[in-house]
C-alpha cells in the first residue's frame, strides 16, 4: 500500500504553495521530473497552480470575514446582517419642515372680512418646489377657516378706503419627495411571496391595497400581528383628543426589505382560506385541547389567542396590489430659508361653500396660492457609513426594544426612522434644575457637509413619540437643543533645518484637519495634550512651542456668549465641555492656524 503524501494544509500564499509543490515533486517524482529551472514549462505549471491556490485562499478568507458582523467590509453584507439584528434604514431620507401657505380671498361686499365660503382646504398631497427644483409634499390638510389663520387686508378701494381683498396665512407640515403609485398583478398562491416595488431610493411605503379593497399593513417583523390604527375620537368635543389609538389584527401584513437591487414587500404564507373576513382564525382552524382527566389546569386566557398563527400573515394571490410610496427626487433636499417658493400642484376643496354660490371665484383663489418657509429645512441626507451601521445595529441588539439606561436612550435616538428626522448626537442627563427627577435629552443634527445644526421642531416632536413607546412609564423626559461652541487653535512649532518648512507645515495642517474632521459628542472634551503629541510626531518637527485654543465668535459661528477661559481647565491641558454643549471646529482650514518659529 503506497504511503500517503505529506500535505501542508497551512500553506495559503503563493510562495508557500509553490515551495510545497516543488518539494512534493522532488520527493515523489525524482526520476520523472527534475527540471526546476525558472524558465521551464514545469515552473510555469507550479506558478499557475500556486496562483490559483493563492486566489482561492484569499476568497476563502474574504468570505469567512464577510460572515461575521465585526469583520465584514462589504456594505451590502453589513446592511443585511444589521437588518437581522433589528436595525433598518431605507432610501434617501426625507427632510421635514413647516411651510407657510398664503391665499388671497375677496372681501365681503357690505361688511368687513373675507368671504368665508371661499376659505379653501389645501389637501395633503399638494406639492411645492424650492429654488433647486426639489419637490416637497404637504402631509396634512390645511383649513383656512381654522382659528389660527392670520388674516390681513391686502388691497383697498382707492375711493372708499375699504378692503377689497384679504391675505390669509396658514401653516402645514411638508416633507421632501413625491408620492408615487404603482400596480403589481399577482398570480396563483405562493408561499412567502416577495414583490419588488421599485429602486432602493424609496424611503416610505404609504399604503398597500388589493383589488378587493383589503388593506395590507407594514410591520417590523412578520410575527407582529397587532397594529395600532389612528381612528376618529367620537368624544373629541368633550375631551379635546382628536384621535384614538385602536388595536387591529393585521392578518394582511408585510415587511419592507431593501438592498442594492431594489425595494421589496415580503409577505407570509397564509392563504385566504385560513382567515375569515375580519382577519381572525376561523373556529374550524383552531385546535381544541381535549383531555380525559377529571380536573383542569388554571391556564391564563389570552383574548388574542384566536389571532395566533404560524402563517405570518396572508400571502396575496390572484389579485392586483395598488401600492403608494414616497421617494425623494434629489439626493440633497436641504432648503434655505424662504427658498421654498413655487407651487407645483394643488389638491383643494371648498367645503364651506355648501350652496356653491362662489364656484366662479374658486379658481382665482387657488391661483393666488403662494408658499414660503420661515426656517431652513436642513437634514443629513447621506446614508450611514459601514461603521455607523455596525455601532447602531449593536445598539439595537443590546437595547432589546426597551429604554432603561442612559445608553439605551442615546442608542434609541439614533434608531429614529429616517422618514421622521435624523439625530446626529444625543446625550441624556438628570435635569439639574428639576425637583422631580426629570431627564434632559440634548440632541443635535448635522448638515450634509457635517456641520452641527439644531434639530428642527418636527424632528424633536417625532423623537418624543418614538421614545414614549419604549421608555419606562415613570421616566419624564424633556428634549432640548444642545448648544454649539465653535473653537479654533493657533499653534507655534520649530522645524529642523534639514526639512523643507513648507512641506512640514502642509503635513501638520493636514493632520490637524483630519484630527478635527471627526465630530465630537455632546459633553466630550478636547485634550490639548493630544494636539501637542500629534504635531511633535510629524517628521521634521523639533518641538511644539505653544497651542492656544480660542472661541470663534464671528457672525458665521455660533453666537453662544462664552470665553475660552470659562471652559479651559486650570492647568490648560484640556477644554472641559459643559454637559449641554458640543465643541466643533467649524472650518478646520480657517480656524486652525500654525506658525513656524
Amino acid at each position: 500500500m503506497p504511503k500517503k503524501p505529506l500535505i501542508k494544509y497551512t500553506s495559503a500564499d503563493f510562495d508557500s504553495i509553490k515551495e510545497d509543490l516543488i518539494e512534493h515533486a522532488k520527493r515523489y517524482y525524482p526520476a520523472r521530473y527534475n527540471d526546476f529551472n525558472d524558465s521551464s514549462f514545469g515552473s510555469m505549471v507550479f506558478d499557475a497552480v500556486s496562483y490559483v491556490g493563492d486566489m482561492m485562499s484569499y476568497y476563502l478568507d474574504f468570505q469567512v470575514n464577510e460572515s461575521f458582523f465585526d469583520t465584514a467590509v462589504r456594505y451590502s453584507n453589513v446592511r443585511r446582517m444589521a437588518t437581522n439584528m433589528g436595525y433598518r434604514f431605507f432610501g434617501i431620507p426625507s427632510t421635514y419642515g413647516v411651510a407657510d401657505i398664503y391665499v388671497l380671498i375677496p372681501a365681503l361686499e357690505y361688511d368687513l372680512g373675507p368671504v368665508e365660503e371661499l376659505n379653501p382646504v389645501i389637501k395633503k398631497g399638494t406639492t411645492f418646489r424650492n429654488s433647486s427644483d426639489v419637490i416637497f409634499t404637504l402631509i396634512e390638510d390645511v383649513d383656512f377657516k381654522h382659528p389660527s389663520v392670520t388674516i390681513v387686508a391686502s388691497k383697498f378701494d382707492n375711493l372708499t378706503g375699504r378692503a377689497t381683498e384679504y391675505a390669509l396665512r396658514s401653516s402645514g407640515k411638508v416633507k421632501s419627495g413625491r408620492e408615487y403609485s404603482i400596480e403589481r398583478e399577482l398570480g396563483e398562491y405562493v408561499k412567502f411571496r416577495r414583490v419588488r416595488i421599485g429602486p432602493n431610493g424609496i424611503n416610505e411605503v404609504i399604503s398597500v391595497f388589493d383589488s378587493e379593497g383589503h388593506e395590507y399593513y407594514e410591520v417590523e417583523h412578520l410575527s407582529q400581528e397587532i397594529v395600532y390604527l389612528d381612528t376618529t375620537n367620537p368624544n373629541a368635543a368633550n375631551d379635546g383628543v382628536m384621535s384614538v389609538m385602536k388595536p387591529h389584527v393585521a392578518s394582511r401584513r408585510f415587511v419592507v426589505e431593501q438592498d442594492e437591487t431594489g425595494t421589496y414587500l415580503q409577505f407570509g404564507y397564509g392563504s385566504e382560506d385560513t382567515f375569515d373576513e375580519n382577519g381572525l382564525l376561523t373556529p374550524s382552524n383552531v385546535l381544541v385541547n381535549m383531555t380525559s382527566k377529571k380536573f383542569i389546569n388554571d391556564t391564563g386566557f389570552d383574548p388574542n389567542k384566536l389571532t395566533k398563527t404560524d402563517k405570518f400573515g396572508i400571502s396575496p394571490s390572484d389579485t392586483t396590489l395598488f401600492i403608494r410610496f414616497g421617494s425623494n427626487n434629489s439626493t440633497n433636499a436641504n432648503t434655505a430659508r424662504n427658498s421654498l417658493n413655487v407651487v407645483d400642484s394643488v389638491i383643494s376643496d371648498f367645503p364651506h361653500d355648501a350652496n356653491n354660490e362662489y364656484t366662479l371665484l374658486q379658481d382665482s383663489v387657488i391661483a393666488s396660492l403662494e408658499v414660503a418657509n420661515q426656517d431652513a429645512f436642513e437634514y443629513n441626507s447621506s446614508s450611514p457609513t459601514i461603521e455607523e451601521i455596525k455601532f447602531r445595529a449593536m445598539g439595537v441588539k443590546s437595547a432589546q426594544n426597551r429604554i432603561v439606561t442612559k445608553h439605551d436612550y442615546e442608542a434609541y435616538c439614533y434608531q429614529l426612522p429616517p422618514q421622521f428626522g435624523s439625530i446626529s448626537r444625543a446625550s441624556v442627563y438628570n435635569d439639574p434644575s428639576g425637583t422631580n427627577k426629570r431627564l434632559c435629552l440634548y440632541v443635535m443634527s448635522q448638515t450634509p457637509d457635517g456641520r452641527f445644526i439644531k434639530a428642527n421642531e418636527t424632528t424633536k416632536s417625532n423623537l418624543k413619540v418614538w421614545l414614549n413607546k419604549n421608555k419606562m412609564i415613570s421616566d419624564l423626559i424633556d428634549i432640548k437643543d444642545a448648544k454649539v461652541i465653535n473653537v479654533g487653535f493657533d499653534f507655534e512649532f520649530v522645524v529642523s533645518s534639514r526639512y523643507n518648512r513648507d512641506s512640514v507645515m502642509a503635513e501638520v495642517n493636514e493632520k490637524m484637519i483630519s484630527f478635527f474632521g471627526t465630530k465630537l459628542y455632546i459633553g466630550e472634551p478636547i485634550y490639548i495634550t493630544d494636539i501637542y503629541q500629534m504635531i511633535n510626531k510629524t517628521d521634521g518637527v523639533v518641538d511644539t512651542i505653544k497651542v492656544r485654543p480660542k472661541v470663534m465668535s464671528d457672525s458665521d459661528y455660533s453666537q453662544l456668549s462664552i470665553e475660552i477661559e470659562h471652559i479651559l481647565s486650570k492647568d490648560g491641558t484640556y477644554i472641559k465641555t459643559p454637559s449641554n454643549c458640543i465643541l466643533e471646529v467649524k472650518y478646520p482650514s480657517l480656524d486652525i492656524k500654525g506658525v513656524i518659529v
